[in-house]
């Protein structure tokens, strides 16, 4: 009788010959060979492999034979095969990750990511004139498993703001410094220092949040039950338009002070200004961390600070591309998830109205933000000896 002990396959063997069952393109004999061993790794017969396959014993013991002696690779193709290496080799994974690192659109390919499968096809197909034909049958859990290696996620974006300003360093400097001194004017007990003899300095971080969409629902939401347990909406929906929203909030107290338009502009910038002077006391320094807008220093603007006594605006202007750096940044996306996700409305003057009443309710509780990162990089002696100083060219 037949010899009907079976042969032990790794996941990754079974699964490469599997693929090999499934190439239309692959010579008939190699198929043949990759069952062969697949269904001797079931427990089949040699003689019932013969028969399943209508070979000759003798072919399926040779088969068996080879991969005993020299492995899957010297079971499926003959010795004499040129091109065929016996494994990948280092030289194969390192053409799969020069192609993986490529943006697939520069390959004549419509997509700007690469898919798995989308890889793997590319791979498969110009394998063989890249000089690696034993990639022309590797198998998607291959390729994932070097990308793995590598830590390779070709699928996958990740943002950053890159240093596009000459003066970034220093301007951080200059951010970070405002912080520093923020945190020498809370005593140990976190309550704010009211200096006697000196002004009282207010630090307002200031930025726009401009496209908030208004968007109303064309049927009534279905509200949550025990039964669907969620919101129903109706998928589709109407645009309304715009708002733009110009905040700022204080850094000392976590008041935060909104101006919503349909512009963007500098009377708008003005407009909040206006609010932080009368919002503070006459003889204090209101201290503005913002972003390099035009607004922040058009003419208009120069025009209206010098209406106001010298030194009752001082402005800290956060590098290009560096608007991480304002901490209001932290309260536009709390803002984002607690009230502005999924909103809808049925006219702009509602969704104004919603957002000043968003202003009102967080103010009743305002939540004091502290910067710490790198903070330690700034001493306490620079902190006190460096005064109120602006980093910008606009004067008030």
């Amino acid at each position: 009788m037949a010899n009907a002990k079976a042969i032990t396959l790794t996941d990754e063997d079974y699964g490469y010959l599997q693929s090999l069952t499934r190439q239309r393109t692959i010579q008939a004999r190699v198929v043949e060979r990759a069952k062969i061993l697949i269904y001797k790794a079931q427990g089949d017969t040699n003689q019932t492999i013969a028969d399943r396959l209508d070979v000759n014993i003798n072919t399926v013991k040779l088969c068996l034979n080879k991969y005993k002696s020299g492995g899957i690779q010297e079971a499926l193709f003959d010795g004499q095969r040129k091109g065929r290496p016996v494994e990948i080799t280092d030289d194969s994974v390192s053409w799969i990750i020069n192609i993986a690192c490529q943006r697939p659109a520069d390959l004549g390919y419509s997509q700007e990511l690469w898919t798995l499968k989308n890889l793997h096809a590319h791979i498969q197909n110009h394998a063989t004139e890249a000089g690696f034909p034993r990639l022309a049958t590797i198998t998607k859990p291959m390729v994932q498993k070097i990308l793995s290696r590598n830590e390779l996620k070709p699928f996958k974006i990740k943002y950053y703001c890159e240093k596009r300003d000459p003066d970034f360093e220093q301007k951080m400097h200059d951010v970070l410094l405002v912080y520093k001194q923020i945190s020498l004017q809370f005593n140990e007990n976190g309550d704010i220092i009211i200096p006697e003899n000196e002004p009282m300095v207010h630090t307002v971080s200031c930025d726009e949040k401009p496209g908030i969409q208004a968007i109303a629902t064309t049927g009534a939401d279905l509200r949550p039950t025990i039964e669907t347990g969620c919101v129903y909406r109706d998928a589709e929906y109407k645009r309304l338009g715009t708002l733009s929203l110009l905040a700022g909030i204080d850094l000392l107290t976590g008041i935060a002070i909104p101006v919503v338009s349909e512009t963007h502009k500098s009377s708008d910038f003005i407009t909040l200004l206006k609010k932080l002077d009368k919002m503070y006391p006459e003889g204090d320094i209101i201290r503005i961390v913002c972003d390099n807008h035009s607004a922040h220093k058009s003419k208009e603007t120069r025009n209206y600070l010098s209406t106001l006594p010298e030194g009752r605006f001082v402005f800290v202007f956060t590098p290009k591309h560096g608007s991480w750096l304002n901490l209001i940044e932290s309260f536009f996306s709390k803002m984002t998830k607690q009230m502005l996700r999924g909103i809808r409305v049925q006219s702009k003057q509602e969704l104004e109205e919603r957002i000043y009443l968003y202003f009102d309710e967080v103010n009743k509780e305002p939540v004091v933000y502290h910067w710490t990162y790198k903070l330690d990089e700034i001493s306490l002696e620079e902190a006190e000896s460096a005064g109120i100083k602006s980093n910008g060219d606009i004067a008030s």
